[in-house]
Protein backbone atom coordinates (compact mmCIF):
# COMPACT_ATOMS: atom_id res chain seq x y z
CA UNK A 1 0.00 0.00 0.00
CA UNK A 2 0.84 3.92 -0.84
CA UNK A 3 -0.16 6.44 1.62
CA UNK A 4 0.71 9.79 1.30
CA UNK A 5 -0.97 12.85 3.31
CA UNK A 6 -0.79 16.23 2.00
CA UNK A 7 -1.07 19.12 4.18
CA UNK A 8 -3.38 22.45 3.32
CA UNK A 9 -1.51 25.02 6.06
CA UNK A 10 -3.53 27.85 4.77
CA UNK A 11 -6.73 26.35 6.56
CA UNK A 12 -5.05 23.48 8.45
CA UNK A 13 -6.43 20.61 6.33
CA UNK A 14 -5.31 17.02 5.90
CA UNK A 15 -5.94 15.12 2.20
CA UNK A 16 -4.69 11.40 1.36
CA UNK A 17 -4.15 9.11 -1.29
CA UNK A 18 -4.03 5.71 -1.18
CA UNK A 19 -2.77 3.51 -3.65
CA UNK A 20 -2.20 -0.49 -4.18
CA UNK A 21 1.31 -0.79 -5.58
CA UNK A 22 0.00 -4.38 -7.51
CA UNK A 23 -3.33 -2.88 -9.19
CA UNK A 24 -1.69 0.76 -9.63
CA UNK A 25 -5.24 1.90 -8.60
CA UNK A 26 -5.81 4.95 -5.60
CA UNK A 27 -8.18 6.77 -4.16
CA UNK A 28 -8.25 10.79 -2.96
CA UNK A 29 -9.48 11.48 0.34
CA UNK A 30 -10.73 15.00 0.97
CA UNK A 31 -8.90 16.88 -1.87
CA UNK A 32 -8.80 20.47 -1.21
CA UNK A 33 -5.36 20.99 -2.97
CA UNK A 34 -5.29 22.39 -6.90
CA UNK A 35 -6.35 18.53 -8.47
CA UNK A 36 -2.59 18.70 -10.40
CA UNK A 37 -0.97 18.07 -6.34
CA UNK A 38 -2.64 14.56 -6.59
CA UNK A 39 -2.29 13.86 -10.13
CA UNK A 40 1.61 14.37 -10.15
CA UNK A 41 2.26 12.41 -6.74
CA UNK A 42 -0.43 9.23 -7.89
CA UNK A 43 2.22 9.47 -11.39
CA UNK A 44 4.80 9.17 -9.38
CA UNK A 45 4.35 6.13 -7.61
CA UNK A 46 3.11 4.73 -10.68
CA UNK A 47 -0.94 4.73 -9.84
CA UNK A 48 -3.96 6.23 -11.41
CA UNK A 49 -6.42 8.00 -9.47
CA UNK A 50 -9.88 5.85 -9.93
CA UNK A 51 -11.74 7.03 -6.60
CA UNK A 52 -12.33 10.67 -4.99
CA UNK A 53 -13.54 9.91 -1.40
CA UNK A 54 -15.26 12.85 0.05
CA UNK A 55 -15.66 12.33 4.47
CA UNK A 56 -18.16 15.13 4.61
CA UNK A 57 -19.47 18.40 2.98
CA UNK A 58 -16.34 20.88 3.81
CA UNK A 59 -18.00 24.12 5.85
CA UNK A 60 -14.25 25.86 5.59
CA UNK A 61 -12.42 25.05 1.93
CA UNK A 62 -13.97 24.15 -1.60
CA UNK A 63 -12.89 20.67 -2.40
CA UNK A 64 -11.28 19.57 -5.39
CA UNK A 65 -12.92 16.32 -6.04
CA UNK A 66 -15.15 17.09 -8.86
CA UNK A 67 -11.77 18.63 -10.66
CA UNK A 68 -10.24 15.78 -9.94
CA UNK A 69 -12.42 13.61 -11.29
CA UNK A 70 -12.82 15.41 -14.52
CA UNK A 71 -9.12 14.59 -15.13
CA UNK A 72 -8.96 11.57 -14.05
CA UNK A 73 -12.54 10.00 -14.86
CA UNK A 74 -12.65 8.53 -11.40
CA UNK A 75 -15.97 7.63 -9.27
CA UNK A 76 -16.80 10.38 -6.39
CA UNK A 77 -17.80 8.57 -3.56
CA UNK A 78 -19.79 11.15 -1.40
CA UNK A 79 -22.25 10.80 1.85
CA UNK A 80 -25.12 11.65 0.20
CA UNK A 81 -28.49 12.62 2.62
CA UNK A 82 -31.59 12.46 0.61
CA UNK A 83 -33.20 12.59 3.68
CA UNK A 84 -32.03 15.57 5.12
CA UNK A 85 -32.82 18.21 2.84
CA UNK A 86 -32.68 21.84 3.88
CA UNK A 87 -32.96 24.68 2.00
CA UNK A 88 -29.79 26.10 3.65
CA UNK A 89 -27.23 23.50 4.08
CA UNK A 90 -28.91 20.20 3.87
CA UNK A 91 -26.78 16.89 3.37
CA UNK A 92 -27.88 15.94 -0.47
CA UNK A 93 -25.56 15.67 -3.87
CA UNK A 94 -26.18 17.31 -6.77
CA UNK A 95 -23.85 16.23 -9.46
CA UNK A 96 -22.51 12.51 -10.28
CA UNK A 97 -21.87 10.32 -7.71
CA UNK A 98 -21.86 6.97 -5.97
CA UNK A 99 -23.27 7.47 -2.65
CA UNK A 100 -22.12 5.99 0.36
CA UNK A 101 -23.74 4.48 3.50
CA UNK A 102 -22.70 3.07 6.84
CA UNK A 103 -20.73 -0.36 6.84
CA UNK A 104 -20.16 0.48 2.79
CA UNK A 105 -16.65 -1.04 1.42
CA UNK A 106 -14.98 1.24 -1.09
CA UNK A 107 -12.21 -1.37 -2.64
CA UNK A 108 -9.16 0.05 -4.40
CA UNK A 109 -7.42 -3.19 -5.66
CA UNK A 110 -6.46 -4.64 -2.10
CA UNK A 111 -6.98 -2.02 -0.10
CA UNK A 112 -10.77 -2.06 1.56
CA UNK A 113 -12.13 1.68 2.64
CA UNK A 114 -15.08 0.36 5.26
CA UNK A 115 -17.53 3.81 5.85
CA UNK A 116 -18.12 3.83 9.48
CA UNK A 117 -20.79 6.54 10.29
CA UNK A 118 -20.06 9.50 12.77
CA UNK A 119 -22.72 11.97 12.51
CA UNK A 120 -22.23 14.76 14.71
CA UNK A 121 -20.25 17.66 13.02
CA UNK A 122 -22.66 17.24 10.08
CA UNK A 123 -25.43 14.70 9.81
CA UNK A 124 -24.15 13.16 6.49
CA UNK A 125 -20.09 12.32 8.17
CA UNK A 126 -18.14 9.20 7.03
CA UNK A 127 -15.02 7.98 8.87
CA UNK A 128 -13.20 5.38 6.26
CA UNK A 129 -10.96 2.40 8.06
CA UNK A 130 -8.03 1.64 6.34
CA UNK A 131 -7.83 -2.09 5.28
CA UNK A 132 -4.65 -3.25 3.66
CA UNK A 133 -6.11 -6.88 3.02
CA UNK A 134 -2.59 -8.55 1.94
CA UNK A 135 -1.36 -7.56 5.56
CA UNK A 136 -4.06 -8.04 7.39
CA UNK A 137 -8.43 -7.76 8.04
CA UNK A 138 -8.17 -5.49 10.44
CA UNK A 139 -8.01 -2.15 9.82
CA UNK A 140 -4.47 -0.40 10.12
CA UNK A 141 -5.58 3.16 9.88
CA UNK A 142 -8.98 5.48 9.96
CA UNK A 143 -9.49 8.52 8.07
CA UNK A 144 -11.43 10.44 11.02
CA UNK A 145 -12.41 13.55 8.85
CA UNK A 146 -13.97 15.97 11.33
CA UNK A 147 -15.30 14.09 14.30
CA UNK A 148 -11.75 12.78 16.14
CA UNK A 149 -8.95 15.32 16.14
CA UNK A 150 -5.70 14.81 17.30
CA UNK A 151 -6.27 16.01 21.48
CA UNK A 152 -10.18 17.27 20.66
CA UNK A 153 -13.04 16.79 18.71
CA UNK A 154 -14.71 18.29 15.57
CA UNK A 155 -17.06 21.29 16.67
CA UNK A 156 -20.87 20.40 16.68
CA UNK A 157 -22.47 23.65 15.65
CA UNK A 158 -21.57 24.62 12.58
CA UNK A 159 -24.49 23.77 10.95
CA UNK A 160 -28.09 23.06 12.38
CA UNK A 161 -29.83 19.91 11.21
CA UNK A 162 -30.77 16.66 12.35
CA UNK A 163 -28.17 14.15 13.28
CA UNK A 164 -25.82 16.94 14.82
CA UNK A 165 -25.12 18.45 18.13
CA UNK A 166 -22.86 17.11 21.31
CA UNK A 167 -24.91 14.03 22.14
CA UNK A 168 -24.30 12.63 18.47
CA UNK A 169 -21.24 13.46 18.08
CA UNK A 170 -20.20 11.68 21.66
CA UNK A 171 -21.96 8.01 20.18
CA UNK A 172 -19.95 8.76 16.69
CA UNK A 173 -16.63 8.93 18.91
CA UNK A 174 -17.49 5.66 20.79
CA UNK A 175 -17.76 3.64 17.52
CA UNK A 176 -14.25 5.00 16.84
CA UNK A 177 -13.23 4.10 19.87
CA UNK A 178 -14.40 0.36 19.17
CA UNK A 179 -11.32 -0.13 17.12
CA UNK A 180 -8.05 -1.53 18.13
CA UNK A 181 -5.54 1.13 20.21
CA UNK A 182 -2.95 0.51 17.45
CA UNK A 183 -5.23 1.82 15.00
CA UNK A 184 -3.61 5.11 13.61
CA UNK A 185 -6.04 7.69 13.30
CA UNK A 186 -5.36 10.48 10.25
CA UNK A 187 -8.20 13.59 10.52
CA UNK A 188 -8.89 15.98 7.92
CA UNK A 189 -7.87 19.17 10.09
CA UNK A 190 -5.08 19.39 12.72
CA UNK A 191 -4.21 22.45 15.04
CA UNK A 192 -4.97 26.20 13.36
CA UNK A 193 -8.48 25.08 11.98
CA UNK A 194 -11.79 26.61 12.77
CA UNK A 195 -13.39 22.71 12.64
CA UNK A 196 -12.21 21.94 15.66
CA UNK A 197 -11.48 23.61 19.26
CA UNK A 198 -8.88 25.48 20.60
CA UNK A 199 -6.57 22.70 21.76
CA UNK A 200 -6.13 20.63 18.86
CA UNK A 201 -3.03 19.58 18.26
CA UNK A 202 -0.90 20.81 15.53
CA UNK A 203 0.23 16.90 15.23
CA UNK A 204 -1.55 15.58 12.37
CA UNK A 205 -1.33 12.02 13.35
CA UNK A 206 -2.19 9.83 15.93
CA UNK A 207 -3.40 6.59 16.88
CA UNK A 208 -6.87 5.60 18.81
CA UNK A 209 -5.03 4.44 21.93
CA UNK A 210 -3.19 7.45 22.19
CA UNK A 211 -6.45 9.51 21.95
CA UNK A 212 -8.43 7.22 24.16
CA UNK A 213 -5.84 7.81 26.84
CA UNK A 214 -4.91 11.81 26.32
CA UNK A 215 -7.64 13.47 24.26
CA UNK A 216 -9.47 15.54 26.81
CA UNK A 217 -12.67 15.35 25.21
CA UNK A 218 -12.84 11.72 25.45
CA UNK A 219 -12.26 11.82 29.33
CA UNK A 220 -15.85 12.14 29.32
CA UNK A 221 -17.90 9.16 30.32
CA UNK A 222 -21.37 9.99 29.16
CA UNK A 223 -22.82 12.65 26.50
CA UNK A 224 -23.92 14.93 29.29
CA UNK A 225 -20.37 15.26 30.65
CA UNK A 226 -19.29 15.19 26.67
CA UNK A 227 -21.77 18.02 26.56
CA UNK A 228 -20.54 20.17 29.58
CA UNK A 229 -17.01 19.43 28.45
CA UNK A 230 -17.45 20.78 25.06
CA UNK A 231 -19.73 23.98 25.90
CA UNK A 232 -21.19 24.22 22.55
CA UNK A 233 -24.45 25.85 22.09
CA UNK A 234 -25.96 25.78 18.27
CA UNK A 235 -25.66 28.37 16.36
CA UNK A 236 -27.41 30.04 12.83
CA UNK A 237 -24.04 28.75 9.98
CA UNK A 238 -22.37 31.60 8.72
CA UNK A 239 -22.17 32.89 5.64
CA UNK A 240 -18.61 31.10 4.50
CA UNK A 241 -19.72 27.79 6.13
CA UNK A 242 -23.31 28.33 3.72
CA UNK A 243 -20.77 28.57 0.57
CA UNK A 244 -18.59 26.32 1.34
CA UNK A 245 -20.82 23.52 2.21
CA UNK A 246 -23.54 24.16 -0.48
CA UNK A 247 -20.89 24.48 -3.03
CA UNK A 248 -19.30 21.21 -1.99
CA UNK A 249 -22.81 19.45 -2.60
CA UNK A 250 -22.91 20.94 -5.72
CA UNK A 251 -26.05 23.69 -5.13
CA UNK A 252 -23.73 25.97 -6.19
CA UNK A 253 -20.94 25.78 -8.89
CA UNK A 254 -17.57 25.49 -8.18
CA UNK A 255 -15.96 29.04 -8.14
CA UNK A 256 -13.07 29.33 -11.33
CA UNK A 257 -9.92 28.49 -8.75
CA UNK A 258 -11.36 25.31 -7.51
CA UNK A 259 -11.17 24.16 -11.50
CA UNK A 260 -8.53 25.98 -13.41
CA UNK A 261 -5.49 23.45 -13.62
CA UNK A 262 -2.24 24.85 -11.92
CA UNK A 263 0.85 24.09 -13.72
CA UNK A 264 3.64 23.14 -10.60
CA UNK A 265 6.71 24.96 -12.49
CA UNK A 266 5.23 28.19 -13.03
CA UNK A 267 8.74 29.71 -13.04
CA UNK A 268 9.30 27.20 -15.65
CA UNK A 269 7.05 27.65 -17.97
CA UNK A 270 6.99 28.29 -22.13
CA UNK A 271 4.78 30.90 -23.10
CA UNK A 272 4.93 29.34 -26.36
CA UNK A 273 4.80 25.44 -25.45
CA UNK A 274 2.58 23.37 -28.28
CA UNK A 275 -0.64 21.96 -27.71
CA UNK A 276 -1.22 19.01 -30.56
CA UNK A 277 -3.54 16.46 -31.38
CA UNK A 278 -2.72 13.42 -32.42
CA UNK A 279 -2.56 13.90 -35.61
CA UNK A 280 -0.41 16.46 -35.43
CA UNK A 281 2.31 14.49 -32.44
CA UNK A 282 1.83 11.70 -36.04
CA UNK A 283 3.16 14.02 -38.13
CA UNK A 284 5.85 15.27 -36.21
CA UNK A 285 6.89 11.80 -35.86
CA UNK A 286 7.51 11.42 -39.39
CA UNK A 287 9.97 14.63 -39.42
CA UNK A 288 12.15 12.92 -36.46
CA UNK A 289 10.64 14.07 -33.31
CA UNK A 290 10.24 11.47 -30.66
CA UNK A 291 6.93 10.54 -28.70
CA UNK A 292 7.10 9.77 -25.03
CA UNK A 293 4.43 8.04 -23.51
CA UNK A 294 4.63 8.70 -19.87
CA UNK A 295 1.96 5.35 -18.43
CA UNK A 296 3.14 2.54 -16.96
CA UNK A 297 5.00 -0.15 -18.94
CA UNK A 298 2.19 -2.84 -18.53
CA UNK A 299 -0.72 -0.21 -20.04
CA UNK A 300 1.87 0.63 -22.71
CA UNK A 301 2.45 -3.03 -23.53
CA UNK A 302 -1.20 -3.25 -23.82
CA UNK A 303 -1.53 -1.00 -26.72
CA UNK A 304 0.56 2.25 -27.76
CA UNK A 305 1.36 5.12 -30.66
CA UNK A 306 3.40 3.17 -33.08
CA UNK A 307 7.05 4.30 -32.70
CA UNK A 308 6.57 6.02 -29.02
CA UNK A 309 8.95 5.57 -26.20
CA UNK A 310 7.67 4.27 -22.60
CA UNK A 311 9.38 6.45 -20.07
CA UNK A 312 7.12 5.81 -16.69
CA UNK A 313 6.34 9.37 -15.06
CA UNK A 314 8.49 9.81 -12.08
CA UNK A 315 10.19 13.11 -11.19
CA UNK A 316 12.96 11.77 -9.43
CA UNK A 317 14.39 9.18 -12.36
CA UNK A 318 12.25 10.51 -15.75
CA UNK A 319 14.72 12.93 -17.15
CA UNK A 320 17.95 11.10 -16.60
CA UNK A 321 16.30 8.17 -18.34
CA UNK A 322 15.68 10.18 -21.31
CA UNK A 323 19.11 11.89 -21.07
CA UNK A 324 20.62 8.31 -21.00
CA UNK A 325 18.33 6.48 -23.55
CA UNK A 326 17.50 9.67 -26.47
CA UNK A 327 20.12 12.75 -25.25
CA UNK A 328 18.54 16.28 -25.57
CA UNK A 329 19.08 17.52 -28.52
CA UNK A 330 16.01 15.37 -30.74
CA UNK A 331 13.07 16.98 -30.66
CA UNK A 332 10.41 15.66 -28.28
CA UNK A 333 6.71 15.13 -27.31
CA UNK A 334 4.73 13.82 -24.50
CA UNK A 335 1.72 12.08 -24.29
CA UNK A 336 -0.07 10.23 -21.46
CA UNK A 337 -3.88 9.59 -19.93
CA UNK A 338 -4.06 12.49 -18.58
CA UNK A 339 -3.16 15.55 -20.49
CA UNK A 340 -1.83 17.55 -18.01
CA UNK A 341 0.30 15.01 -17.11
CA UNK A 342 2.09 15.39 -20.51
CA UNK A 343 1.96 19.09 -20.68
CA UNK A 344 3.54 18.98 -16.96
CA UNK A 345 6.41 16.97 -18.39
CA UNK A 346 6.62 19.09 -21.25
CA UNK A 347 7.50 22.43 -19.24
CA UNK A 348 9.28 20.28 -16.85
CA UNK A 349 12.21 18.50 -20.14
CA UNK A 350 12.54 22.53 -21.68
CA UNK A 351 13.60 23.49 -18.44
CA UNK A 352 15.98 21.05 -18.10
CA UNK A 353 17.14 21.54 -21.19
CA UNK A 354 15.91 19.11 -23.60
CA UNK A 355 14.24 19.65 -27.20
CA UNK A 356 10.30 19.99 -26.67
CA UNK A 357 8.21 20.05 -29.23
CA UNK A 358 4.87 20.24 -27.65
CA UNK A 359 2.48 18.00 -25.54
CA UNK A 360 -0.39 15.81 -27.12
CA UNK A 361 -3.50 17.67 -25.65
CA UNK A 362 -5.57 14.51 -25.91
CA UNK A 363 -5.00 11.16 -24.00
CA UNK A 364 -3.68 7.93 -25.63
CA UNK A 365 -6.72 6.64 -26.12
CA UNK A 366 -7.61 9.41 -28.30
CA UNK A 367 -4.45 7.84 -30.68
CA UNK A 368 -5.36 4.30 -30.11
CA UNK A 369 -8.80 4.70 -31.33
CA UNK A 370 -7.92 7.32 -34.21
CA UNK A 371 -6.75 5.02 -36.81
CA UNK A 372 -3.05 6.00 -36.51
CA UNK A 373 -0.51 3.49 -36.16
CA UNK A 374 -0.67 1.45 -32.89
CA UNK A 375 2.05 -0.96 -31.65
CA UNK A 376 2.20 -3.69 -28.95
CA UNK A 377 5.23 -5.30 -26.46
CA UNK A 378 4.57 -8.46 -25.32
CA UNK A 379 5.31 -9.41 -21.40
CA UNK A 380 6.36 -12.07 -19.83
CA UNK A 381 6.29 -13.06 -16.29
CA UNK A 382 9.53 -14.95 -13.82
CA UNK A 383 8.09 -18.55 -15.18
CA UNK A 384 8.55 -17.80 -18.63
CA UNK A 385 12.01 -16.09 -17.77
CA UNK A 386 13.44 -18.91 -16.38
CA UNK A 387 11.79 -21.02 -19.66
CA UNK A 388 13.93 -18.50 -21.71
CA UNK A 389 17.35 -19.21 -19.71
CA UNK A 390 17.04 -22.71 -20.09
CA UNK A 391 16.36 -23.07 -23.71
CA UNK A 392 18.66 -19.95 -25.42
CA UNK A 393 15.30 -19.62 -27.24
CA UNK A 394 16.31 -15.29 -26.83
CA UNK A 395 18.60 -13.05 -25.86
CA UNK A 396 17.99 -12.16 -22.07
CA UNK A 397 19.00 -8.78 -21.92
CA UNK A 398 19.60 -7.34 -18.42
CA UNK A 399 19.26 -3.39 -18.36
CA UNK A 400 20.35 -3.13 -14.07
CA UNK A 401 22.96 -1.09 -13.53
CA UNK A 402 26.57 -2.85 -12.38
CA UNK A 403 26.13 -2.69 -8.47
CA UNK A 404 22.43 -4.76 -9.01
CA UNK A 405 24.16 -7.46 -11.10
CA UNK A 406 26.27 -7.75 -7.90
CA UNK A 407 23.48 -8.96 -6.39
CA UNK A 408 22.64 -12.02 -8.74
CA UNK A 409 22.84 -12.45 -12.66
CA UNK A 410 21.08 -15.61 -14.43
CA UNK A 411 23.83 -18.02 -15.35
CA UNK A 412 25.40 -18.11 -18.53
CA UNK A 413 26.44 -21.37 -18.63
CA UNK A 414 22.56 -22.36 -20.36
CA UNK A 415 21.50 -19.14 -21.09
CA UNK A 416 22.36 -16.03 -23.48
CA UNK A 417 22.70 -13.12 -21.24
CA UNK A 418 23.72 -9.88 -21.96
CA UNK A 419 24.31 -7.38 -19.01
CA UNK A 420 24.36 -3.97 -20.51
CA UNK A 421 23.09 -1.15 -17.99
CA UNK A 422 19.79 1.14 -19.72
CA UNK A 423 22.80 4.06 -18.91
CA UNK A 424 25.07 2.14 -22.35
CA UNK A 425 22.07 0.76 -24.23
CA UNK A 426 22.31 3.68 -26.50
CA UNK A 427 26.19 3.04 -27.45
CA UNK A 428 25.69 -1.05 -27.31
CA UNK A 429 22.61 -1.46 -28.55
CA UNK A 430 24.17 -2.87 -32.07
CA UNK A 431 25.67 -5.68 -29.92
CA UNK A 432 21.99 -7.52 -30.00
CA UNK A 433 21.20 -9.69 -32.78
CA UNK A 434 18.11 -8.63 -34.58
CA UNK A 435 17.23 -11.80 -35.79
CA UNK A 436 16.23 -13.16 -32.22
CA UNK A 437 13.95 -12.79 -29.40
CA UNK A 438 14.88 -10.15 -27.11
CA UNK A 439 13.91 -10.77 -23.71
CA UNK A 440 14.45 -7.56 -21.10
CA UNK A 441 14.26 -7.69 -17.59
CA UNK A 442 15.05 -5.11 -14.61
CA UNK A 443 13.60 -4.78 -11.24
CA UNK A 444 10.18 -4.05 -12.23
CA UNK A 445 9.70 -3.71 -15.64
CA UNK A 446 9.93 -0.10 -15.99
CA UNK A 447 13.27 0.30 -17.64
CA UNK A 448 12.92 -2.95 -19.39
CA UNK A 449 9.41 -0.97 -20.80
CA UNK A 450 11.88 2.07 -21.85
CA UNK A 451 14.37 -0.30 -23.73
CA UNK A 452 12.07 -2.43 -25.19
CA UNK A 453 10.34 0.34 -26.95
CA UNK A 454 13.86 1.67 -27.93
CA UNK A 455 14.45 -0.95 -29.87
CA UNK A 456 11.40 -1.63 -31.19
CA UNK A 457 11.92 1.81 -32.90
CA UNK A 458 15.45 0.78 -34.07
CA UNK A 459 13.46 -2.17 -36.15
CA UNK A 460 13.59 -5.01 -33.42
CA UNK A 461 10.67 -6.99 -34.01
CA UNK A 462 10.50 -9.57 -31.25
CA UNK A 463 11.42 -7.96 -27.65
CA UNK A 464 9.54 -8.89 -24.58
CA UNK A 465 9.91 -7.42 -21.11
CA UNK A 466 8.95 -9.30 -17.91
CA UNK A 467 7.22 -6.95 -15.95
CA UNK A 468 5.91 -6.16 -13.27
CA UNK A 469 8.69 -8.34 -11.56
CA UNK A 470 12.25 -8.08 -11.99
CA UNK A 471 15.38 -9.64 -11.12
CA UNK A 472 15.08 -9.88 -7.24
CA UNK A 473 11.64 -11.38 -7.48
CA UNK A 474 13.67 -13.92 -9.95
CA UNK A 475 16.39 -14.40 -7.33
CA UNK A 476 13.91 -15.41 -4.67
CA UNK A 477 12.58 -18.79 -7.06
CA UNK A 478 15.85 -19.29 -9.25
CA UNK A 479 19.97 -19.36 -9.04
CA UNK A 480 21.38 -16.69 -9.94
CA UNK A 481 25.50 -16.31 -9.89
CA UNK A 482 27.76 -13.51 -9.97
CA UNK A 483 28.04 -11.33 -13.63
CA UNK A 484 31.37 -12.57 -14.39
CA UNK A 485 29.36 -16.02 -14.39
CA UNK A 486 27.13 -14.92 -16.84
CA UNK A 487 27.93 -14.88 -20.84
CA UNK A 488 28.05 -11.33 -21.98
CA UNK A 489 29.27 -11.30 -25.46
Amino acid sequence: MIFRQFLNEAVSAASYLIGCVQTGESAVVDPGLPPEEYLMAAADKGLRITAIVETHFHADYFSTGRALAALTGATIYAPSRDDIENEITGASVHYPHTRVRDGDEIRIGNIILRAIHTPGHTPEHMAYAVIDTPRSDQPWMVLTGDSLFVNDVARTDLVNLPLTGPEVMFNSLQRLLELPDYCEIYPAHYGGSACGGKQMSGKPISTIGFERRFNWMLQARNAQEFAELSGVVPREAVESVLIHRNTNRGVLPLPAEATRPVIHHRRHLRADMPALSVQQAYDAMQSGAILIDLRPALAFAAGHPAGAINITFNKSNMVERARMLLGADTPLMFISDVPLLAQETAHLFSAEGFTVAGYVQEPVDAWLISGLPVERIAIGDLEALHRYALTREAVILDVREPFEWEKGVIPGDTADVRLIALSEIRQRWRELPADRTIVIVCESGTRASAVASLLKRLGYANVVDIAPQGMSDYAKKYETVRPELAITT
